[in-house]
């Protein structure tokens, strides 16, 4: 109250001064003003005289002409007086408004100054965890995802960047943080802080090639979307949700050796301003379905961009013209049908060729050689499309992967992943597992022309999941899995999906043993239930029955009595009839577990 009294004292001793001071500039000008009223009075007088000169000449009576200036004069004192009460009220405005910005500047000072005391012991607080989550956090490698975590699944089927932790901080009342890509947070119109943020730097992507930063990426400022940035700022409350934090042998087990932290491209062409074409990606084993490749600025401006994770490290070599990544396996996804049918699934191979063309060949029972003229003979098919792999089956197995390029037949490296049988349980890669459907027809290798059953695929493909590589269009590689298990819990009704065959892989025993205890103890608590409302019908169903009897009894009575009064017998057969409806009624009711067996 006293710093409001003084306030006000110096404000009413500001508005004196500011009197004071008009006052005096008002007397030094009245003479001026006196004159320049004179000199307008003057002017006004002889501008009348013209202008009633100018009226005469119209010929109009004198009494209207008088008539007519005596009406201007008074519109004109009118006007005037109601222009200055409007010019007043305006100054008006105009001070008031210049006193409440003075007053709401105050206001906002004390404010900040008030805000400033109040939250500066909160702020040291915050501060102080911050410290302490720094201590703890700062500097450890983390797997991004993009689903929780599970303790169950290892740090390299989790599907996200590898990053370490660089900072943690907190929004203040000035300045709010807000976790970027999320809408923003408002309280009325005022910003509110988004609470404790820990801020992730990439280190590399999911396959280990190393991160490009901020600073050496010319476009890092032209995305709008949150895909190239190197940091990620994580609320500390959805860290757990996002983020699985690795251990010491995690950590060294998640990174490449330091030769294969760059994604190396290997190109031909570019000579005379001529096309610039890859040939052949370094580390070995990256799909290049997972990258996008630009030479848009040349080969000296090569731009490498993980689909998902950002732009990545890279490097343009030269290299002489090829077409075939003959260093990356041929990886196939088969079924053995019986002992002369094979079933490829699926096949992915590294091959920048826009048309592919594969054929298979089955020597089960021959004594062909894998080097014989018949195995490497690569003829036109139908459409006279030249042949460029190859696929050797012999043994009810993948004996040889043959390719051609500049007119040469080469063997090329290849797996083969045998697949589960239908109805076998399987594990997907964010530790799910599921019962696998029915395979569909590949490629089918046999000796005598067969007609497998189709089995394509269901249900709808599982989102997060795609094929590894480059496949033939003809197979889409997809095969029926049924969830029932997922993040350690029972997923019941089951989930329903389509997933690629290279995502599958057959549940070892331990994880079965695992499911069938847990399936066992879901069984026994269903069934536990299940007989909890069988007792509770049962008890329903005798409520019912007691209720129904008695009311049947004395309505019976009744009947009976009005009947002997009609005749002797009459008594005794509604009795009876009384007795045989409540007989009949209980004999035709099921009973409580006849009703709940069915259910």
């Amino acid at each position: 109250e006293d710093e409001e009294d003084e306030d006000e004292d110096e404000e009413e001793e500001i508005h004196a001064v500011r009197g004071a001071a008009a006052a005096s500039s008002a007397s030094a000008l009245a003479p001026p003003l006196q004159r320049s009223a004179e000199v307008g009075e003057i002017a006004a007088s002889r501008l009348s005289a013209a202008q009633a000169a100018i009226t005469e000449a119209l010929g109009l009576p004198q009494e209207l002409l008088e008539c007519l200036a005596r009406w201007e004069r008074e519109q004109a004192a009118a006007e005037g007086q109601w222009r200055l009460k409007q010019s007043r009220m305006y100054l008006e405005f105009e001070e008031r408004k210049r006193r409440l910005q003075e007053q709401q500047m105050g206001q906002r000072k004390k404010l900040r100054e008030s805000c400033d005391a109040a939250l500066r012991p909160l702020y040291a607080e915050g501060a102080a965890v911050c410290s302490e989550l720094e201590r703890l956090l700062v500097g450890r490698l983390c797997r991004l995802c993009e689903h929780a975590p599970a303790a169950a699944v290892p740090q390299q089927m989790l599907p996200g960047p590898l990053a370490r932790v660089s900072a943690v901080s907190f929004g203040q009342f000035e300045s709010p943080l807000r976790a970027p890509g999320g809408p923003s947070r408002v309280l009325g119109a005022v910003p509110v802080s988004a609470g404790i943020l820990v801020t992730l730097s990439k280190i590399c992507d999911r396959n280990g090639i190393a991160m490009l930063p901020a600073s050496d990426d010319p476009l890092a400022g032209f995305s709008r979307s949150g895909r190239g940035a190197t940091e990620v700022k994580l609320p500390l409350r959805l860290l757990g949700a996002r983020v699985k934090l690795l251990t010491e042998a995690e950590a060294q087990a998640a990174q490449r050796p330091a030769d294969q932290r760059t994604f190396v491209v290997r190109y031909a062409g570019g000579e005379h301003g001529g096309p610039v074409e890859p040939v052949q990606i370094l580390p070995e084993g990256i799909s290049l379905a997972e990258y996008d490749i630009s030479f848009a600025a040349g080969a000296a401006a090569l731009r490498v961009e993980h689909r998902t994770d950002g732009p990545v490290r890279c490097r343009a070599e030269p290299a002489a013209q090829k077409q075939v990544f003959a260093s990356s396996p041929v990886e196939l996804y088969t079924q053995e049908v019986d002992p002369e049918t094979h079933n490829i699934v699926q096949v992915y191979f590294s091959d920048l060729r826009d048309q592919v063309a594969v054929d298979v060949l089955n020597l089960t029972g021959t004594d062909t050689a894998l080097d014989g003229p018949e195995t490497c003979s690569f003829e036109s098919d139908a459409t006279g499309t030249a042949l460029n792999y190859k696929i050797v089956v012999r043994d009810a197995a993948v004996a040889a992967v043959l390719y051609q390029e500049d007119g040469r037949v080469r063997p090329s490296p290849f797996v083969e992943h045998r697949l589960p049988a239908a109805g076998s349980f399987v594990t997907l890669p964010d530790g799910a597992l599921g019962r696998l459907g029915q395979l569909p027809r590949g490629l089918v290798v046999a000796r005598e022309p067969r007609d497998l059953p189709e089995h394509p695929p269901q249900w709808a493909p599982a989102p997060g999941l795609r094929p590894k590589g480059k496949h033939p269009a003809e197979l889409p590689g997809l095969v029926d899995v049924s969830i029932v298990q997922r993040g350690g819990a029972v997923v019941w009704p089951h989930h329903e999906c389509s997933v690629p065959v290279c995502a599958i892989t057959a549940a070892d025993s331990a994880r079965l043993r695992q499911w069938h205890a847990q399936w066992d103890a879901h069984l026994r608590a269903r069934s536990a239930e299940a007989e909890g409302l069988a007792v509770q019908i049962e008890e329903l169903l005798a409520r019912s029955k007691a209720a129904g009897g008695s009311g049947r009894g004395s309505s019976s009575n009744g009947g009976g009595a009005a009947v002997g009064n009609g005749s002797s017998g009459g008594n005794g057969e509604g009795g009876e009839g009384g007795e045989g409806g409540g007989e009949n009624g209980a004999e035709t009711r099921p009973s409580a577990k006849e009703v709940a067996d069915p259910a």
